[in-house]
């Protein structure tokens, strides 16, 4: 177990983004809508499927359809290792995938990230954002690169006001 920590972890992984359209249930006001639905580890470039980024219909039913957008790639940063650790140590870690989307199409995923700053600074300039369960193969990726390049601050106590002497000052 303690080899395979030594040999360094790599700073980027491939992954495919999974987008689909569900139908609408009982609504007046729309047929359905797009999300994004989940990310998988890995490309279809990296089984040499496809050969480059692309979206792949998977499945299309009356109910809806799916899609996978592959050529993607998560890239970590040593400067960004706490907000990787934030993720990893929430209720839900997630993989925060930022898309365009013209109406009716389904969203065209070009980033996806594991920092929570990255992401909130997206959202903050009004770009789709969606964020969905990270999977295993990229929590295991992750914490790896947490643990070694992650050191936290130590805290520092704060001085309190003397108030007392202070009042004592002003008579």
């Amino acid at each position: 177990m303690m080899g395979s920590l030594s040999t360094p972890v790599p700073d980027s992984f491939s992954v495919s983004v999974l987008v689909e359209y569900r139908k609408a249930r009982d609504s007046r006001w729309e047929d359905g809508h797009w999300q994004v639905a989940g990310v998988v580890a890995g490309s279809d470039a990296d089984s040499g499927d496809s050969g480059d980024s692309g979206v792949r219909q998977l499945h299309a039913a009356t109910q809806g359809q799916q899609h996978l957008c592959s050529g993607l790639s998560i890239r970590l940063h040593r400067d960004d290792a706490e907000s990787y650790y934030f993720n990893l140590v929430s209720d839900r870690p997630s993989v925060f995938v930022r898309c365009s989307q013209e109406a009716g199409e389904p969203p065209k995923p070009y980033i996806a990230t594991l920092s929570y700053g990255e992401a909130t600074s997206y959202m903050e300039t009004e770009e789709l954002v969606e964020s969905v369960d990270m999977p295993a193969e990229l929590y295991r990726w992750a914490e790896r690169f947490v643990l070694e390049h992650y050191v936290p601050k130590k805290r520092k106590k704060r001085k309190r006001d003397d108030w007392k002497a202070r009042g004592n000052e002003s008579r």
